[in-house]
C-alpha cells in the first residue's frame, strides 16, 4: 500500500512565476505555476489566485518535453536567453509554452516536470501506524522513521 493523493491532499514539487506564451496573439505572459507529483500542472494568474487558469496532467497526457535548442522556432520573452525555453508538447495536438527567467532556473522547472511525469510514488510505509500500539512503536529498531500527513501538512506524533 502506498500513500494516495487527490485533489484536495496533493504534494508540491515546484511553485513558481514562469512565462508562458498565451495561444490567442502568441505573447508572453508571466504566470503562476504549481507542479505536483501525481502529473498534475495548474497555470494560475498569480500566486493568490484560488482557482486556476489552465490545469493539466502530465503524467497521463505529456508525450515529449523539449528544451533549449529543440525549441528553436520560438521567440524567447524580450531580454530572457532561448536556453529557459520549454515546450510541453501534449496528447489531442497540444502545447504549452514556457520560459524560465534564466536556464538555471529553466533546469529546476525541467526536473520538477519531470519528476512529476515519473512512474515513482511517495514511499510505502514500512509499518502501518495504525497496526501497532505505543509500546510496539518504541520497540520498533527505526525509531527515527516518522511519517507526515499530507491532509495537514503536520507530522503526527504517536
Amino acid at each position: 500500500m502506498s500513500l494516495q493523493t487527490s485533489d484536495d491532499d496533493v504534494v508540491i514539487i515546484k511553485a513558481g512565476y514562469i512565462f508562458r506564451q498565451k495561444t490567442f496573439f502568441r505573447k508572453w505572459k508571466k504566470s503562476w505555476l504549481v507542479v505536483c507529483l501525481g502529473g498534475a500542472v495548474r497555470v494560475y494568474r498569480n500566486r493568490n489566485s484560488k482557482k486556476p487558469q489552465k490545469s493539466y496532467n502530465i503524467k497521463q497526457d505529456c508525450i515529449v518535453i523539449k528544451t533549449g535548442r529543440q525549441c528553436h522556432y520560438l521567440l524567447p520573452p524580450n531580454g530572457v536567453d532561448s536556453q529557459g525555453l520549454i515546450e510541453l508538447v501534449l496528447t489531442g495536438d497540444r502545447a504549452v509554452k514556457l520560459c524560465g527567467q534564466d536556464p538555471e532556473i529553466a533546469m529546476m522547472w525541467l526536473h520538477a516536470f519531470q519528476r512529476a511525469q515519473s512512474d515513482k510514488e511517495l514511499p510505502t510505509p514500512r509499518w502501518e501506524r495504525r497496526n501497532l500500539n505505543k509500546e510496539e512503536v518504541l520497540n520498533l529498531e527505526h525509531k527515527s522513521c516518522w511519517y507526515a500527513c499530507c491532509r495537514n501538512n503536520k507530522i503526527e506524533e504517536l
